[in-house]
């Protein structure tokens, strides 16, 4: 198959990268508008590594020419930071990532990572337990006001060849691993030294998947004919934010955790996985050997003191 990987160089896009490895049957385009060399370098001779940026119209096109599936991993992140810069998160996750779908022929699967986030602004007093894919999406910031708005295009469109995967809060090593999501960031502070701090008592819900399980469940899906058409919730657990914190005391010795009366960004959500569990995906990591993983490959990493 032709497969194109759209933000390639990313979280989860390097992470789909470690899993098509092997494939050498498959002809993998890694598709960043970045240039990241020790992320490109002694990759196998199947993936190769266009650069390219996917609001260019004409190079996309070009790329995503009789592929047989399309990730569209390509994305302006950070929920919290995304009010700051609502401009260029609506340009590259809904204009982008429309502009995309549309140069897609009906043949390919296009497989679009959205977010739990779509349920930060969720009413707590009514529904914040087991969310499914049923539940009415309830975003809060521009970042999953614009998951969103892409979900409804592509279930109001004519062509069904489309999987919608709800990731949750990503944690754990890959190739392009991140430092400013939860986890990764109470790993990091706990290997520095530094106390790790939770607003408002970190008693809220998130859901959460191992970067490595939110790329595999991306990948299972689209080689999955009933998945057409459908949303599923990538989600392993969710956890309150004080357990994904002691988990990591119980892990790293000396760890402090202070709590604060910050507001949190967020409502409390708690995602159900039922329909992906059922659709035959077995996660690979739980929290524990996920965050042990990460001390294994980090715990160099020291906070230096004059």
């Amino acid at each position: 198959m032709k497969i194109v990987i759209l933000g390639a160089l990313g979280y989860i896009g390097s992470a789909l990268i470690e899993l098509y490895r092997e494939e050498s049957e498959h002809e993998i385009l890694a598709v960043d508008k970045k240039f990241v060399p020790i992320l490109i370098a002694n990759l196998p001779d199947h993936v190769s590594c266009p650069q390219a940026d996917i609001l260019d119209t004409n190079s996309v096109k070009k790329i995503v020419e009789g592929a047989d599936i399309v990730y569209m991993m390509a994305a302006e992140v950070e929920a919290e930071k995304s009010k700051d810069k609502k401009d260029a998160v609506w340009k590259v996750n809904y204009e982008g990532a429309m502009g995309v779908a549309d140069l897609c022929g009906k043949e390919t699967r296009f497989i679009f990572p959205s977010t739990g986030n779509v349920f930060g602004g969720v009413d707590e007093s009514v529904k914040f337990m087991n969310l499914d894919e049923k539940d009415e999406p309830t975003p809060r910031l521009p970042y999953a006001e614009s998951k969103v708005a892409v979900e409804k295009h592509l279930m109001n469109c004519d062509n069904d060849n489309y999987t919608i995967v709800r990731f949750g809060t990503n944690y754990g090593y890959s190739p392009g691993v991140r430092f400013n999501l939860v986890t990764n960031i109470f790993v990091k502070k706990a290997l520095q030294g530094e106390p790790i701090m939770l607003h408002g008592g970190g008693r809220n819900y998130r859901p959460t998947v191992h970067v490595m399980d939110a790329a595999g469940a991306a990948k299972y899906l689209a080689a999955l004919p009933e998945a057409r058409g459908q949303i599923y919730h990538a989600v392993c657990n969710s956890y309150r934010i004080c357990e994904l914190a002691e988990t990591i005391e119980g892990l790293v010795p000396g760890t402090e955790i202070h709590t604060t009366d910050d507001a949190v960004p967020f409502n409390s959500y708690h995602l159900s996985n039922k329909k992906l569990i059922g659709a035959g995906y077995e996660f690979k990591f739980d929290l524990e050997s996920g965050v042990r993983q990460m001390l294994e490959k980090f715990g160099q990493i020291k906070q230096f003191h004059r």
